[in-house]
């Protein structure tokens, strides 16, 4: 009886070992959800292969930077980039009994943030009142249609909300702007019991920090007129409290650009300033016409506009504001917001179109 339970035992070995000889893993490709990423961004990423068992196959995740945000054991991962662009890798051991193979990818992060809207996704929240599409160009370049369709209100915007609590200045914005119908002119908008005035904004959203002590800069606003003067049309003035004209800073009484900073101090109050212009840098679209408008605030604090990879305006209001308040700390961002307008009686609703949405934290956007 001894010689049988002990054939039976070789022969259950013998089985074992022939299974595990059999076991075999073959990695096909290592997949990521697009080729070009930016800090922080969750990105999906999986492995494709073949298996003696796909069901009991198990899988280990590692990446060089960044954070594998998954449990382990699965073929799919989610990576969320790291706040520093550059080259980074992710890999992927495949495991069965006594097979295994292993695949990298390299995962390149180009900028602190983008959005081409080359995928019907896009991470861009519209405010209601606000509808948008995906469209193509004719060379089949995919970009965000945006227009107001309010009954209330005067403009709407879409936004990029960051999240990110250590975001700081430096810091730079940029996007590829146009408009597909109804440029707007210089007349005031009146939709509803609002008014306004028909201009396209930058608007940068900001956050106390613990190194602000409650004192801190928490709104700053780029808005311009962005069509050229039509026959017959004029740029608005400004008026300070007690109704007195104030002039633009290149000393002419009306403006087509206006910066605002607003600072909201320890106790509560809120300060607002006001910058005005009379360039022509930024009021130069036309129907069908597109291009990239960047505002930046550098390391020294200098408040910056590019148009079409060109200056179009330099400022040290942001200097000002913070040496005649006395900031402490930096400036932090919460989010990036683009403000446009309606039409006027909510008729000739200009069209928007918007691109190739860029934000760095390395450098000046132009």
């Amino acid at each position: 009886m001894k010689y049988i339970s002990f054939f039976f035992a070789l022969l259950f070995c013998a089985f074992i070992t022939s299974c595990g000889e059999d076991d075999y893993i073959q990695i096909d490709t290592l997949n990521a959800d697009g080729d070009e990423f930016y800090c922080n961004q969750k990105v999906k990423v999986w492995l494709c292969l073949h298996s003696s068992d796909l069901w009991h196959t198990d899988y280990r995740w590692t990446c060089d930077g960044g954070t594998l945000t998954q449990p382990q054991g699965l073929n799919e991962m989610t990576w969320q980039a790291p706040n520093v662009p550059g080259t980074y890798t992710i890999t992927c051991t495949a495991m069965i009994g006594g097979a295994q193979e292993t695949r990298s990818r390299k995962m390149y992060v180009s900028s602190y943030y983008f959005d081409k809207f080359e995928k019907s996704s896009h991470s861009m929240s519209l405010q209601s009142g606000t509808t948008s599409s995906m469209k193509k160009e004719s060379d089949g370049n995919q970009y965000l249609q945006v227009k107001v369709n309010s009954s209330t209100e005067v403009t709407r915007y879409v936004r990029h909300a960051f999240n990110d609590n250590e975001l700081c200045v430096p810091f730079s914005t940029r996007m590829k702007l146009g408009f597909e119908e109804n440029v707007p002119n210089t007349d005031s908008i009146t939709v509803g019991t609002k008014s306004g005035q028909p201009t396209l904004e930058y608007r940068w959203n900001m956050r106390a920090d613990e190194s602000n002590s409650n004192s801190y800069i928490n709104r700053i606003r780029l808005i311009w007129y962005p069509a050229p003067l039509a026959a017959g049309e004029v740029y608005p003035c400004a008026y300070d409290e007690l109704g007195n004209k104030v002039l633009s800073e290149e000393g002419t009484e009306d403006y087509n650009i206006h910066v605002e900073v607003q600072y909201t101090q320890a106790a509560g109050t809120k300060v607002t300033y006001h910058e005005y212009h009379k360039l022509n840098t930024m009021n130069t679209f036309v129907e069908g016409i597109h291009q990239t408008v960047s505002m930046s605030i550098d390391e020294n604090e200098n408040f910056l506009v590019y148009v079409a990879g060109q200056e179009a305006l330099r400022s040290s209001i942001i200097q000002d504001v913070r040496a005649e308040q006395a900031s402490q700390g930096a400036l932090y961002i919460n989010n990036w917001e683009l403000y446009i307008p309606n039409g006027n009686s909510g008729r000739n609703v200009p069209v928007v179109y918007v691109d190739d949405a860029y934000a760095s934290n390395s450098g000046v956007l132009e």
